[in-house]
């Protein structure tokens, strides 16, 4: 009859290659993690831009005039101004709520009166959209756009 032991070395050695094992899973676990957040961020981004897109066109096309003729904008002056969330404040509270969870997540967009030869055409507005997050590590920041026309009725 032998009595065989675990010695040290043994024991070490199982650890050695258990962290090896180990490693690369943790390692793919990790960036599918970062996959997941960052898709659910892209699909966040596109929503709130449609849903700004929305809010925007059902809005009266009156509120462009009265909102420059609030800022005092003369009437050669077509842009770009800047799309505050006065113009979607049903959006805007989501995009809030979003910020809340990531802190990275922002919203900017301008309107523009378009030109007819030299003149400004105020009957069509091109309104521009972007909603960006960081990436990890280094990455750039993703950008996410939307751009649409509105026609007066």
């Amino acid at each position: 009859m032998t009595n065989r032991a675990v010695t040290l070395v043994e024991i070490c050695l199982a650890l050695v290659i258990l962290m090896v094992a180990l490693v690369p899973l943790t390692r793919i676990s990790s960036s599918d993690a970062v996959t997941v957040i960052e898709t659910e961020k892209i699909q966040m981004a596109e929503r709130i831009l449609e849903s700004i897109k929305t809010e925007v066109m059902a809005m009266p096309f009156k509120r462009f005039y009265e909102r420059i003729d609030a800022d005092g904008v003369g009437a050669d002056e077509v842009g770009p101004f800047v799309l505050s969330d006065g113009f979607y404040p049903i959006s805007f509270s989501e995009v809030i709520t979003i910020q809340k969870e990531y802190k990275d997540f922002e919203v900017v967009g301008t309107w523009t009166f378009l030109l007819k030869g030299d003149k400004p055409d105020r009957t069509m507005v091109q309104t521009d959209i972007a909603c960006s997050f960081s990436r990890a590590g280094n990455a750039p920041p993703v950008v996410r756009n939307k751009s649409f026309l509105i026609v007066k009725p």
